[in-house]
């Protein structure tokens, strides 16, 4: 037989009464789950869970054998609990997505998301209006990253047929050490001269790691939490 609560503690009943924002984050991931099982609550089980993952922030990153590996957790509940957190990267990330791009952290928590984890480099364009706000954005190469395979001419004519008055260079560090090398200090430099003979301004360089990432521009390394 599988524990219940008493309607008092019931996570659906408090958000009835209460509304949904009064909350606890134990309570909010009760309602995903629904029920325990014989030996827990669901409120335990939610509890359980979070411990064992690390605690709530750990949420965004769990996967699907994380979650399948604890007890009470078995397929649809894992499913379920992973669509809710795709739900919420994507509904962050239209709004980041509409944000005017002002300084390197804007620009990371745009990309951060698609690009952190990677296995392989991917050299990514943004094109910018006047008001720093994305008008184009375009994965241009996948591989080993170097300047002989990121040409300026196929970079900046992306820019030109949407008319771009600034651009934003970005790239990953699979290995997660977000320090640039020599080459990509260089191949910075060669986009800037061209960008200036061009009017179209090579506004950063980012180069993103594992919860970190490096502005060619600042000359500075952040770190990120969520």
């Amino acid at each position: 037989m599988i524990k219940t609560l008493p309607l008092e503690e019931n996570p659906r009943e408090k958000a009835l009464t209460y509304g949904i924002e009064n909350l606890s984050n134990v309570e909010l991931l009760a309602l995903i789950l629904r029920t325990g099982h014989k030996s827990e609550s669901v409120i335990q089980l939610s509890q359980r869970l979070l411990k064992q993952i690390g605690g709530f922030a750990q949420l965004s990153n769990v996967t699907y054998a994380d979650l399948t590996a604890l007890k009470g957790i078995k397929q649809a509940k894992a499913i379920e609990i992973l669509s809710i957190i795709e739900i919420a990267k994507r509904l962050k990330d239209v709004s980041t997505m509409e944000k005017s791009l002002l300084n390197p952290l804007d620009i990371f928590e745009r990309v951060h998301n698609q690009l952190m984890f990677l296995k392989q480099e991917h050299f990514l364009l943004l094109c910018l209006d006047n008001k720093n706000k994305v008008i184009k954005e375009k994965t241009i190469f996948i591989g080993s990253l170097n300047m002989s395979v990121v040409t300026p001419r196929e970079v900046f004519k992306e820019a030109i047929a949407v008319n771009s008055a600034k651009i934003v260079l970005i790239h990953n560090h699979p290995s997660g050490d977000a320090l640039p090398s020599e080459e990509d200090v260089l191949l910075t430099s060669q986009f800037q001269k061209l960008g200036e003979m061009m009017a179209i301004e090579v506004m950063d360089h980012i180069i993103v790691g594992w919860n970190q990432f490096y502005s060619i521009q600042a000359k500075q390394l952040f770190f990120y939490h969520e």
